[in-house]
């Protein structure tokens, strides 16, 4: 990526905030550390915060802010708004859900992407709904189906957000995952799954069915139901997306199963295996 935008000292600061948010201690949801870095390297006034939204459900999983003061704020839990809630309304329309109606989850976008004047910012319905941040900016993050998962910053005093703001929250993007899998890591502990469960949760976390998984493995659908029940309770997930997003980054390498092309068998180990708070 071009890094002409960015300013001297830059690349440093950037450095410092990932290993501190990488030092720091996981917490309940994303490390403070990496919040309160980003806050002083892309200075917002009304704060940065990490959100998780159920859109499918309309309702907030997670809100945690580190507001202009530096103060921290949540993480907040299942804020169950529904439908009457005027941004729900009005989300799938607003640049809030730009990312998922597009698909487009790597890039930056930020309120001078959508708006060219104060004028036409100030028409869009949301401006009166979230009426505390004129300029927003989303960085988003991988997440199960009908989840949106995003760092995301907001200003209402001062300049829009620049283009060097826009390069320094790309060039860390890939590391806000990093850092928030480490946390979690850290937080559950490396899961102590057996080999065949590791093994059932790779490939149906690459999208075989228990049918098909039952079909490789030569065992029955029953037993690759248990198996991913096992999977989930160990986790404490409810579903396979979930348990791959928490279990499969810290898989074995010799239980990273290959996925079988149609008509072709997976590739398999041993055999003796036998018998894995504004929204945004």
């Amino acid at each position: 990526m071009d890094s002409s935008q960015l300013r001297e000292g830059d690349v440093d600061l950037m450095l410092r905030v990932i290993e501190d948010g990488r030092r720091d201690d996981p917490g309940e949801k994303m490390p403070w550390a990496l919040l309160e870095g980003l806050q002083a390297l892309i200075p917002c006034d009304v704060g940065v915060s990490y959100q998780h939204h159920d859109y499918l459900e309309y309702h907030t999983l997670v809100i945690q802010d580190v507001t202009g003061e530096g103060l921290h704020e949540g993480p907040d839990y299942v804020v169950h708004a529904g439908l009457d809630d005027p941004v729900w309304q009005l989300w799938w329309t607003s640049k809030c859900s730009y990312p998922q109606r597009t698909g487009d989850l790597v890039s930056v976008i930020h309120t001078g992407d959508f708006f060219g004047t104060e004028r036409d910012r100030l028409a869009d319905p949301m401006s009166e709904v979230l009426d505390d941040q004129k300029y927003s900016m989303i960085v988003s993050l991988p997440a199960p189906p009908g989840q949106a998962r995003r760092v995301l910053f907001h200003r209402w005093s001062g300049p829009s957000f620049s283009e060097r703001d826009r390069q320094v929250a790309a060039l860390l993007r890939p590391h806000f995952e990093e850092i928030w899998l480490d946390a979690e890591r850290r937080r559950h502990g490396v899961p102590q799954l057996t080999p065949r469960e590791w093994q059932v949760l790779g490939m149906a976390a690459a999208g075989l069915s228990y049918a098909q998984i039952a079909h490789e493995l030569f065992v029955s659908v029953g037993t690759v139901r248990k198996h991913m029940e096992h999977v989930r309770e160990r986790l404490g997930v409810h579903t396979i997306g979930a348990a791959a997003a928490l279990a499969l980054p810290h898989a074995p390498a010799a239980m990273r199963v290959a996925v079988p092309a149609p008509g072709r068998s997976v590739v398999r180990p041993d055999a003796r295996l036998g018998g894995s708070r504004g929204h945004g």
